[in-house]
């Protein structure tokens, strides 16, 4: 029951609403509900698991984005999404690189919360990034086409948009942290260095 409440309330905040109504000139983004954010709040620091089974859901980015401003408890589920990311047969490719993405941004923007836990699930997602990395540019013989969902979503271009949002993540890293920095300088240094590759035999 926690977990249809928690979706329903973050998939309406990460829209904009708010209860009593709000000024119409104001976007989205620029407002919020308080009231649903303390609610949303209290459910996560009392269950554990919840961040955790959306992101399996496939919970949208903007509603990523929404918990990842608003929620910091959801650091808690940093060790079950660890966990999740680590067993490669409980998801499917595109859903393992979208948890790893999702996690990454949570560990990146609340790790001062928990550095150890944070910083191990940087380090599992990061690597969820670069086993995907063959994915991201198209598996060699391999038509483009025939990398598809069972829903015929795109698997290169899913793959690339998570990408994308992983590195825009590795790169906002405060220099303070430097467990965090390091590792991150590290991914990127490595996904360089994969495209130059690939380029050069390309």
């Amino acid at each position: 029951r926690d977990i249809i409440v928690f979706r329903s309330i973050v998939f309406a905040c990460a829209s904009g609403f708010v209860f009593g109504g709000c000024d119409t000139g104001e976007t989205p983004r620029g407002r919020h509900c308080m009231m649903s954010v303390n609610m949303i709040r209290s459910i996560i620091s009392k269950r554990r698991g919840i961040i955790a089974a959306l992101i399996k859901q496939d919970l949208p980015d903007t509603c990523i984005d929404w918990i990842v401003e608003f929620v910091p408890e959801s650091l808690s589920d940093a060790p079950i999404i660890t966990s999740l990311l680590s067993e490669k047969g409980l998801l499917t490719a595109t859903e393992r690189l979208t948890a790893a993405s999702a996690g990454l941004r949570i560990a990146v923007a609340h790790s001062v919360r928990g550095e150890v836990i944070a910083k191990m699930l940087v380090s599992v997602s990061t690597a969820v990034l670069m086993d995907s990395f063959t994915l991201v540019i198209d598996p060699i013989g391999v038509p483009v086409s025939i990398l598809r969902e069972e829903n015929g979503q795109d698997v290169t271009n899913i793959c690339r948009e998570k990408m994308f949002r992983m590195i825009k993540t590795l790169s906002t890293v405060s220099p303070k942290n430097k467990d965090l920095k390091n590792e991150a300088s590290i991914t990127l240094a490595k996904i360089a260095a994969l495209c130059k590759s690939e380029n050069a035999v390309g």
